[in-house]
Protein backbone atom coordinates (compact mmCIF):
# COMPACT_ATOMS: atom_id res chain seq x y z
CA UNK A 1 0.00 0.00 0.00
CA UNK A 2 2.37 2.52 -1.09
CA UNK A 3 -0.15 5.31 -2.17
CA UNK A 4 -2.27 4.98 0.70
CA UNK A 5 -5.21 7.47 0.96
CA UNK A 6 -3.44 9.52 -1.89
CA UNK A 7 -5.49 10.57 -4.80
CA UNK A 8 -3.66 10.18 -7.90
CA UNK A 9 -4.53 11.99 -11.87
CA UNK A 10 -3.41 10.10 -14.82
CA UNK A 11 -4.11 11.23 -17.84
CA UNK A 12 -4.08 8.64 -21.22
CA UNK A 13 -5.50 6.26 -18.83
CA UNK A 14 -7.70 4.46 -21.09
CA UNK A 15 -5.22 2.07 -22.70
CA UNK A 16 -1.75 0.68 -22.69
CA UNK A 17 0.69 2.23 -19.91
CA UNK A 18 -1.73 4.83 -18.18
CA UNK A 19 -4.53 2.02 -17.62
CA UNK A 20 -1.49 -0.75 -16.15
CA UNK A 21 -0.53 2.91 -13.87
CA UNK A 22 -4.23 3.22 -12.64
CA UNK A 23 -4.57 0.19 -11.91
CA UNK A 24 -1.39 -0.63 -10.37
CA UNK A 25 -1.58 2.71 -8.24
CA UNK A 26 -4.86 1.64 -6.94
CA UNK A 27 -4.06 -1.39 -6.07
CA UNK A 28 -1.17 0.40 -3.85
CA UNK A 29 -4.23 2.18 -2.34
CA UNK A 30 -4.25 4.97 -4.43
CA UNK A 31 -8.01 7.18 -5.45
CA UNK A 32 -7.44 7.25 -8.87
CA UNK A 33 -8.75 9.77 -11.30
CA UNK A 34 -8.94 7.84 -14.63
CA UNK A 35 -8.18 10.82 -17.89
CA UNK A 36 -8.40 9.65 -21.58
CA UNK A 37 -9.80 11.07 -24.36
CA UNK A 38 -12.02 8.14 -25.73
CA UNK A 39 -14.89 7.23 -23.04
CA UNK A 40 -15.22 3.52 -23.61
CA UNK A 41 -11.33 2.86 -22.90
CA UNK A 42 -11.57 5.21 -20.06
CA UNK A 43 -14.80 3.35 -18.22
CA UNK A 44 -13.40 0.33 -18.95
CA UNK A 45 -10.40 0.87 -16.86
CA UNK A 46 -12.60 2.31 -14.00
CA UNK A 47 -14.11 -1.08 -14.19
CA UNK A 48 -11.12 -2.87 -14.08
CA UNK A 49 -9.78 -0.85 -10.83
CA UNK A 50 -13.14 -1.16 -9.30
CA UNK A 51 -13.10 -5.11 -10.25
CA UNK A 52 -10.28 -5.59 -8.00
CA UNK A 53 -11.64 -3.20 -5.04
CA UNK A 54 -10.07 0.12 -5.39
CA UNK A 55 -11.64 3.22 -6.05
CA UNK A 56 -11.14 5.24 -9.15
CA UNK A 57 -13.23 7.45 -11.42
CA UNK A 58 -13.40 8.70 -15.06
CA UNK A 59 -13.08 12.33 -16.70
CA UNK A 60 -13.23 12.37 -20.31
CA UNK A 61 -10.32 15.07 -21.54
CA UNK A 62 -8.45 16.24 -24.51
CA UNK A 63 -5.26 16.38 -23.49
CA UNK A 64 -4.08 19.71 -26.06
CA UNK A 65 -6.67 21.79 -24.54
CA UNK A 66 -6.02 23.46 -21.56
CA UNK A 67 -9.68 24.15 -20.12
CA UNK A 68 -9.85 20.58 -19.97
CA UNK A 69 -7.21 20.01 -18.18
CA UNK A 70 -8.05 22.42 -16.02
CA UNK A 71 -11.67 20.63 -15.38
CA UNK A 72 -9.83 17.40 -14.78
CA UNK A 73 -8.12 18.88 -11.62
CA UNK A 74 -10.88 20.45 -10.28
CA UNK A 75 -13.10 17.46 -10.65
CA UNK A 76 -10.37 15.07 -8.63
CA UNK A 77 -10.28 17.57 -6.11
CA UNK A 78 -14.09 18.10 -5.75
CA UNK A 79 -14.23 14.63 -5.82
CA UNK A 80 -11.61 13.40 -3.67
CA UNK A 81 -10.59 17.09 -1.51
CA UNK A 82 -7.10 16.68 -2.15
CA UNK A 83 -4.44 16.03 -5.14
CA UNK A 84 -1.36 14.18 -4.21
CA UNK A 85 0.27 12.99 -7.88
CA UNK A 86 -0.14 14.24 -10.88
CA UNK A 87 0.69 11.89 -13.82
CA UNK A 88 0.92 13.81 -17.55
CA UNK A 89 0.71 10.79 -19.79
CA UNK A 90 -0.90 11.88 -22.40
CA UNK A 91 0.77 11.71 -25.82
CA UNK A 92 0.36 11.37 -29.48
CA UNK A 93 2.72 10.06 -32.07
CA UNK A 94 2.51 13.08 -34.23
CA UNK A 95 3.51 13.89 -37.57
CA UNK A 96 5.88 11.57 -39.56
CA UNK A 97 9.34 13.24 -41.19
CA UNK A 98 10.03 16.88 -41.81
CA UNK A 99 8.78 17.04 -45.45
CA UNK A 100 5.97 15.16 -44.29
CA UNK A 101 4.82 18.04 -41.38
CA UNK A 102 1.89 20.47 -41.83
CA UNK A 103 1.35 23.14 -39.33
CA UNK A 104 -2.05 21.64 -38.24
CA UNK A 105 -0.95 18.68 -37.11
CA UNK A 106 2.74 20.37 -35.46
CA UNK A 107 0.33 22.27 -33.09
CA UNK A 108 -1.85 19.52 -32.50
CA UNK A 109 1.06 17.49 -31.49
CA UNK A 110 3.25 20.25 -29.14
CA UNK A 111 -0.66 20.65 -27.90
CA UNK A 112 -0.84 17.11 -26.66
CA UNK A 113 2.67 16.72 -25.64
CA UNK A 114 3.65 19.50 -23.84
CA UNK A 115 0.67 22.44 -23.24
CA UNK A 116 -1.82 19.90 -21.95
CA UNK A 117 0.79 18.68 -19.36
CA UNK A 118 2.37 22.04 -18.44
CA UNK A 119 -1.26 23.73 -17.77
CA UNK A 120 -2.13 20.50 -16.21
CA UNK A 121 0.59 20.90 -13.62
CA UNK A 122 -0.06 25.09 -12.95
CA UNK A 123 -3.91 23.55 -11.59
CA UNK A 124 -2.38 20.45 -9.59
CA UNK A 125 0.35 23.04 -8.10
CA UNK A 126 -1.88 24.84 -5.36
CA UNK A 127 -3.23 21.86 -4.10
CA UNK A 128 -0.22 19.87 -3.72
CA UNK A 129 0.93 22.76 -1.26
CA UNK A 130 -1.78 22.68 0.61
CA UNK A 131 -1.33 18.95 0.71
CA UNK A 132 2.04 19.52 2.06
CA UNK A 133 3.76 18.30 -1.20
CA UNK A 134 3.19 15.99 -4.30
CA UNK A 135 4.68 14.22 -7.49
CA UNK A 136 4.05 15.06 -10.63
CA UNK A 137 5.50 12.76 -13.33
CA UNK A 138 5.80 13.14 -17.05
CA UNK A 139 5.78 10.49 -20.04
CA UNK A 140 9.01 11.97 -22.33
CA UNK A 141 10.72 9.33 -24.16
CA UNK A 142 14.01 7.72 -25.87
CA UNK A 143 13.11 10.12 -28.44
CA UNK A 144 13.27 13.09 -26.15
CA UNK A 145 16.55 12.14 -25.28
CA UNK A 146 18.34 10.80 -28.18
CA UNK A 147 17.11 11.83 -31.43
CA UNK A 148 14.87 10.70 -33.70
CA UNK A 149 15.08 11.23 -37.89
CA UNK A 150 12.15 9.93 -38.40
CA UNK A 151 9.84 11.33 -36.07
CA UNK A 152 11.34 15.23 -35.00
CA UNK A 153 8.07 16.76 -33.92
CA UNK A 154 7.78 13.86 -31.24
CA UNK A 155 11.50 14.15 -30.16
CA UNK A 156 10.59 17.90 -29.91
CA UNK A 157 8.11 17.71 -27.44
CA UNK A 158 9.22 15.09 -25.65
CA UNK A 159 12.57 16.44 -25.16
CA UNK A 160 10.66 19.53 -23.87
CA UNK A 161 9.03 17.53 -21.71
CA UNK A 162 12.61 16.75 -19.85
CA UNK A 163 13.79 20.45 -19.73
CA UNK A 164 10.29 21.17 -18.27
CA UNK A 165 10.98 18.34 -15.85
CA UNK A 166 14.25 20.05 -14.59
CA UNK A 167 13.04 23.29 -14.76
CA UNK A 168 9.56 22.50 -12.61
CA UNK A 169 11.76 20.35 -10.03
CA UNK A 170 14.02 23.29 -9.20
CA UNK A 171 10.97 25.55 -8.70
CA UNK A 172 8.54 23.51 -6.79
CA UNK A 173 11.01 21.46 -4.01
CA UNK A 174 10.66 24.38 -1.59
CA UNK A 175 6.63 22.95 -1.56
CA UNK A 176 8.06 19.40 -1.19
CA UNK A 177 6.58 18.60 -4.64
CA UNK A 178 8.71 16.70 -6.71
CA UNK A 179 8.70 16.52 -10.40
CA UNK A 180 10.51 13.60 -12.90
CA UNK A 181 9.87 12.04 -15.78
CA UNK A 182 9.88 8.68 -17.44
CA UNK A 183 11.57 7.70 -20.99
CA UNK A 184 10.36 4.60 -22.05
CA UNK A 185 11.62 3.07 -25.04
CA UNK A 186 8.94 0.87 -27.38
CA UNK A 187 6.26 -0.21 -25.49
CA UNK A 188 4.17 -2.75 -26.49
CA UNK A 189 0.79 -0.58 -26.76
CA UNK A 190 -2.00 0.53 -29.07
CA UNK A 191 0.33 3.57 -29.59
CA UNK A 192 3.31 2.07 -31.05
CA UNK A 193 1.04 0.83 -33.53
CA UNK A 194 0.15 4.30 -34.81
CA UNK A 195 4.00 5.72 -34.69
CA UNK A 196 4.91 2.94 -36.21
CA UNK A 197 2.51 3.19 -39.39
CA UNK A 198 0.89 6.96 -39.83
CA UNK A 199 -0.21 6.36 -42.83
CA UNK A 200 -2.53 3.26 -41.57
CA UNK A 201 -1.21 1.43 -44.77
CA UNK A 202 0.20 -1.32 -42.69
CA UNK A 203 -1.78 -4.92 -42.51
CA UNK A 204 -1.53 -7.51 -41.11
CA UNK A 205 1.68 -9.15 -41.34
CA UNK A 206 3.19 -6.30 -42.48
CA UNK A 207 2.28 -3.85 -39.30
CA UNK A 208 3.74 -6.83 -36.93
CA UNK A 209 6.36 -7.64 -38.89
CA UNK A 210 7.13 -4.08 -38.21
CA UNK A 211 6.61 -4.32 -34.49
CA UNK A 212 9.01 -7.23 -34.03
CA UNK A 213 11.73 -5.15 -35.92
CA UNK A 214 11.11 -2.69 -33.23
CA UNK A 215 11.64 -5.12 -30.72
CA UNK A 216 14.71 -6.48 -32.23
CA UNK A 217 16.36 -3.09 -32.20
CA UNK A 218 16.23 -3.23 -28.20
CA UNK A 219 19.03 -4.06 -26.85
CA UNK A 220 17.01 -6.84 -24.96
CA UNK A 221 15.47 -7.78 -28.17
CA UNK A 222 11.92 -7.48 -27.40
CA UNK A 223 9.48 -3.97 -26.57
CA UNK A 224 8.91 -3.14 -22.92
CA UNK A 225 5.44 -4.16 -21.27
CA UNK A 226 2.95 -1.52 -20.17
CA UNK A 227 3.73 -2.56 -16.66
CA UNK A 228 6.90 -2.47 -16.56
CA UNK A 229 6.92 0.87 -17.35
CA UNK A 230 4.09 1.60 -14.72
CA UNK A 231 6.56 0.01 -12.02
CA UNK A 232 8.69 2.94 -12.71
CA UNK A 233 5.76 5.05 -12.35
CA UNK A 234 4.97 3.88 -9.40
CA UNK A 235 8.56 4.25 -8.13
CA UNK A 236 8.78 8.16 -8.26
CA UNK A 237 4.84 8.70 -7.18
CA UNK A 238 5.70 7.01 -3.89
CA UNK A 239 7.77 7.77 -0.42
CA UNK A 240 10.56 5.33 -1.91
CA UNK A 241 12.11 8.22 -3.77
CA UNK A 242 11.39 10.79 -1.74
CA UNK A 243 14.80 12.20 -2.47
CA UNK A 244 14.01 12.41 -5.93
CA UNK A 245 13.23 15.10 -8.40
CA UNK A 246 14.43 16.36 -11.74
CA UNK A 247 15.16 13.04 -12.95
CA UNK A 248 14.32 11.71 -16.51
CA UNK A 249 14.61 8.03 -16.08
CA UNK A 250 15.28 5.77 -18.92
CA UNK A 251 13.06 2.59 -19.22
CA UNK A 252 14.49 1.86 -22.52
CA UNK A 253 16.55 -2.19 -21.84
CA UNK A 254 19.72 -0.08 -22.79
CA UNK A 255 18.98 1.79 -26.03
CA UNK A 256 19.64 5.05 -24.33
CA UNK A 257 22.96 3.29 -23.26
CA UNK A 258 23.87 3.15 -27.50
Amino acid sequence: MRLKDRVAVITAAGSGTGRAAAVMFAREGARVVVADIAPQAGEETVRLVTDKGGEAIFVPIDAGKVADMKRLIDTAVEKYGTLNILWNHAGIPGPGTLEDTEEEAFDRAQAVLTKGGFFATKFAVPHMRRAGGGSVIFTSSTSGIRGSPWSPSYSLGKGGLVTLTMSLALALARYNIRVNCVCPGPIDSPMLRVFIDRTGKLKGDELENAMANAARASPMRRLARPEEVAYAGLFLASDEASFITGVALPVDGGASAR
